[in-house]
């Protein structure tokens, strides 16, 4: 019968490995399958140790306690040198396996290498041993969003604001509800986000796009324009203001949005497949025509959707 082991120190076993030139690389596995024996087990962690102590001492990584062991691991992140800071997180969790600030450390690395599976392992260890632990919950619901878990992300926010006001759980429930079509109750929960930490720019584009979403235009465009106003560049924001006013039937506002953050070709095909799926077919034409000389060998999109617009057209 095979077992799944969730102990970082086998997931060490299972994710070294050492190079002709002792260059250190993580291979993100996290499933270890074995028989269901727990003298199996405790011999495979065991083996999982000493292989990192031998990768460290052939390297010449030695380390003197778990604060050296987080200092050099800082200095590797620095470096851009990730697999070795990695190793290092591992051997400070090796040294002291109930430090949650380690653990801690370990997650947001792997968060920003998206190794997911493996920051969700981090985050299971610190909520192991602080159970309660609010910040530690939430961050976790996020990652379990990226992770596209969403019933379980739920849970999680859902806990947090049981017992605090956290925009941003309520924003990660936003997402959530977005996703799964409820768009009346993403715009609750972002407005409630929002209502905690005003004039986010994110958060005003996101509110805008669950707006769009249930067809209130006029109350999203307003929402876009804020977000806008606070930070100019902000290209989520200028796509979707683009996106709104061409299905507005205002082309050439949309032209002007697209053409901040892409090139003309792009944005007269966002044009033209938008103005003809509102049934504005010579404009629709139009724009896709100006697409296609624009980049005739690139946009292969615009000639899809002038096929299309020919199929609607004799419809």
């Amino acid at each position: 019968m095979p077992l799944k082991i969730n102990t970082m120190r086998v997931i060490i076993m299972n994710t070294l490995k050492k190079t002709t030139k002792a260059i250190l690389w993580l291979i993100p596995s996290l499933i270890l399958l074995t028989a269901c024996n727990p003298s199996n087990i405790k011999e495979l962690e065991e083996r999982g140790n000493q292989e990192t102590e031998d990768i460290l001492q052939s390297a010449g990584l030695d380390v003197a306690s778990v604060d050296d062991a987080v200092i050099k691991a800082e200095k590797a992140i620095q470096n851009g040198k990730t697999d070795l800071a990695q190793l290092y997180y591992i051997k400070a969790y090796n040294m002291d396996q109930n430090n949650s600030q380690v653990l801690q450390k370990m997650s947001d690395l792997y968060i920003n290498l998206k190794k997911y599976d493996l920051a969700e392992v981090s985050f299971n260890l610190i909520l192991k041993q602080q159970q309660d632990d609010l910040k530690t919950m939430e961050q976790y619901g996020l990652l379990l969003i990226n992770m596209r878990n969403y019933p379980k992300a739920e849970d999680y926010l859902n806990r947090v604001i049981a017992k605090q006001q956290s925009w941003r759980a309520y924003n990660g429930l936003g997402i959530i509800a977005n996703v799964q079509g409820d768009v009346q109750k993403a715009e609750t929960l972002f407005k409630k986000a929002d209502g905690i930490l005003p004039n986010s720019p994110d958060l005003l584009n996101n509110i805008g796009f669950a707006l769009y979403s249930a067809n209130k235009l006029d109350e999203a465009a307003s929402y876009y324009i804020k977000a806008l106003q606070i930070n100019p560049g902000f290209k989520k924001a200028i796509y979707n203001y683009g996106l709104l006013q061409a299905r507005l039937s205002h082309y050439e506002q949309a032209y002007t949005a697209f053409t901040k953050i892409a090139s003309p070709a792009e944005a007269n095909n966002n044009i033209g497949y938008i103005a003809m799926m509102n049934g504005d077919y010579t404009e629709a034409n139009s724009y896709l025509q100006e697409a296609i000389q624009s980049a005739p060998e690139f946009y292969q999109k615009a000639n899809d959707n002038l096929m299309r617009l020919d199929m609607l057209q004799k419809q």
